[in-house]
């Protein structure tokens, strides 16, 4: 850094500083008062409430991390985000490239990014969303209802986690691949995913780990994105469509095409593959095969946390799910059949499910589970907020959404899970809620993820109540941003894999109502 920048950064705003161990020791401290393998985002809340620290701050973590800018308001964190779009830190990409392919979008940045989104993005439009609704349903009452029925006849702990996982899946093949596939194969899929995000989890860690459990588990790893690259692959050239080229030419071909039929559509329209029909060149097919992993990876791990945490919601607010139960009926009829038969008809009624979407919503910001981080802005060394300088360079910038849906200035009793907040024109302003992140590199398949959320909760709560199970509350809170560990012990607290997820497997017992 410049000397004018190291001179800012040293007067700038952050919690105590010691000129010999920078702030290490506050961070591991923070640590340190957490379950195992916390989220980085609990941290930076936790840091930022104890010091009363607003807006922009900055945190020392030298020789071990970068030094960090954490941006703690929503008009601070709309600075990298929607006024400018700043280039993600080199340390997504280098965590992201192994994890889901080098290709992937999730990596990406600058032109390449763009000509990605752009091959990308038509598959999720609202048109296509709604379209995809009988998929969802379909597979909801073949795969999860019937599970949670079992469950309540045996009366077993059972992992929502891994329940609402093989939904999520199912129907993120269904919807990008076009076909089902069997059990066996889901769960073979799953089972290596699920390695993938162990090594995702390892390599996160803020702890040590033994070196040679961290050489297997990158070995099991490779082993198990190598078999998912050779199913995609296999599967693309068996299954590309016949005549594909000459269905492009009705009126409802588009209508008609999964998410993988667009990417290669928009693909070849775009100049992208260096044949424009017929077999797919290596090189484009590798960019597809990367990014349809990473379109199942990204709608299955974070749709599947959010459903889960929604579930423990509901189970400790019962006066919540009255009234979610209440809005199913007046919206799509009292018994389940009247429900699936107006979905199928009429699958835009969703969208009056406004206080079903304000308990997704409110879940959302109380777990948020994405984490991103950007690089100084070529040409540009410093951030100007509120008539301050803050300089940027060579630092991992982090508009952390977290300690943003924390803030008492921006959501009233932040700690309280609160539908209502969100049924109220104009309460929560635009800015504060960021779950899916916002600006140009906002979540691509946001909508289809609230579609999925909102039509599983409606086949599925008036039919069942849930409990959570093995739960050790605490008798006083841990942080000093939310009492939910009160009821809720450890699991109050979000787990860091490839996104912040729920500990435990989220186990639960069901009961048929």
């Amino acid at each position: 850094m410049e000397f004018t920048s190291v001179l800012l950064f040293l007067i700038g705003p952050k919690p105590p500083h010691s000129l010999i161990w920078g702030h290490l020791k506050l961070f591991n401290d923070t640590i340190k008062l957490f379950p195992p393998n916390t989220a980085l985002s609990v941290f930076y809340t936790t840091i930022a409430q104890k010091y009363e620290l607003r807006g922009i701050f900055y945190l020392d973590l030298w020789p071990f991390s970068h030094s960090q800018m954490v941006l703690i308001a929503p008009d601070a964190a709309d600075l990298v985000t929607v006024r400018r779009n700043y280039p993600l830190h080199d340390v997504v990409s280098q965590f992201v490239g192994p994890l889901l392919g080098e290709k992937a979008i999730g990596g990406a940045d600058g032109e390449t990014w763009k000509m990605l989104h752009r091959m990308i993005a038509p598959g999720f439009r609202p048109s296509s969303v709604k379209a995809m609704m009988s998929i969802i349903a379909d597979q909801t009452m073949e795969t999860f209802y019937p599970a949670l029925k079992s469950y309540a006849s045996s009366g077993e702990v059972f992992s929502m986690e891994n329940a609402a996982g093989e939904l999520i899946f199912s129907i993120n093949i269904k919807l990008i691949l076009g076909t089902s596939i069997s059990k066996q194969k889901i769960s073979e899929l799953l089972h290596d995913i699920n390695r993938i995000l162990g090594y995702a989890q390892l390599i996160s860690l803020t702890s040590s780990t033994n070196p040679v459990k961290k050489w297997t588990t990158w070995w099991r790893k490779r082993q198990a994105a190598q078999r998912i690259d050779d199913f995609l692959r296999s599967f693309i050239a068996q299954h590309h469509l016949a005549g594909y080229d000459r269905t492009l030419d009705s009126p409802d071909a588009q209508g008609r095409m999964t998410i993988l039929d667009s990417m290669i559509f928009e693909g070849r329209r775009m100049g992208i593959d260096s044949q424009s029909s017929g077999k797919l060149s290596p090189a484009f097919r590798d960019i597809v095969v990367d990014n349809v992993k990473g379109l199942l990876f990204g709608g299955y791990g974070t749709t599947t946390d959010t459903l889960c945490f929604v579930f423990i919601m509901l189970s400790l607010h019962p006066h919540v799910m009255v009234k979610l139960r209440n809005e199913h009926s007046e919206v799509f009829g009292a018994s389940l059949a009247s429900t699936q038969e107006i979905l199928r008809r009429t699958p835009q009624k969703t969208s009056e499910l406004l206080y079903t979407t304000a308990v997704i919503k409110e879940t959302l910001r109380l777990f948020p589970v994405g984490f991103g981080a950007r690089k100084a802005m070529p040409g540009i060394d410093a951030l100007q907020y509120n008539g301050k300088l803050y300089p940027t360079s060579n630092h991992l910038i982090i508009p952390c959404t977290h300690t943003i849906h924390y803030d008492p200035e921006v959501f009233t009793q932040p700690s309280r899970f609160d539908p209502e907040r969100f049924m109220e024109p104009n309460k929560v302003p635009r800015e504060a809620w960021r779950p899916f992140e916002r600006g140009a590199r906002s979540c691509i398949g946001r909508d289809l993820a609230m579609e999925k959320l909102r039509t599983v909760l409606l086949l599925t709560v008036r039919n069942f109540d849930l409990e959570c199970a093995s739960v050790e509350p605490r008798k006083t809170p841990t942080a000093p941003f939310t009492d939910l560990d009160l009821q809720l012990g450890n699991l109050a607290f979000q787990e860091m894999a490839l996104s912040a997820k729920p500990r435990g497997g989220t186990m639960m017992k069901v009961t048929s109502r």
